[in-house]
């Protein structure tokens, strides 16, 4: 087993590869981040489920669908890792996204937000790979699409 500073250090950069595989649109390499079923909740502000996924190929979709022609930034920092097993890894992490989406579909001009990643990592395959996120919100500013903003 790797000392836990290396470990800690592999889910610092599988997770810097979350965010840099969003915001560049690499749908393969961001998919390879997640075991096939894992269990992902997104929470609001106020503690209402926004989104819920059960399937890693349902939620690429998804987050690819709503990302088409948009740019983005996606930022972690100040990470709470554990280390519970050789084979398993528990994170948390403060989160920043500023999203400017592309026209159409109902979608919002822009939404910016903040709030902290519950994560789950598990060793599957010789790869360190998602098998669980909550993201509860604590901010999240929308600006609809008809706002001179």
């Amino acid at each position: 087993m790797p000392s836990q500073e290396a470990l800690i250090n592999t889910i610092r950069r599988q997770k810097a590869k979350y965010c840099r595989f969003v915001d560049t649109k690499n749908w393969d390499g961001f998919a390879s981040l997640f075991i096939e079923r894992p269990s992902l909740h997104f929470y609001g502000p106020d503690g209402e489920l926004l989104y819920e996924f059960n399937d890693r190929s349902e939620y690429v979709r998804a987050a690819s669908s709503f990302l088409e022609g948009a740019h983005t930034i996606h930022q972690v920092h100040n990470d709470e890792i554990d280390i519970i097993s050789d084979t398993e890894v528990r994170a948390i992490w403060s989160m920043e996204d500023y999203l400017f989406l592309a026209p159409g579909n109902d979608r919002p001009k822009s939404i910016h937000g903040y709030g902290h990643y519950h994560e789950t990592w598990r060793l599957t395959d010789g790869n360190w790979c998602i098998t669980r996120i909550e993201l509860r919100r604590t901010i999240l500013v929308t600006v609809p699409a008809d706002s001179s903003h």
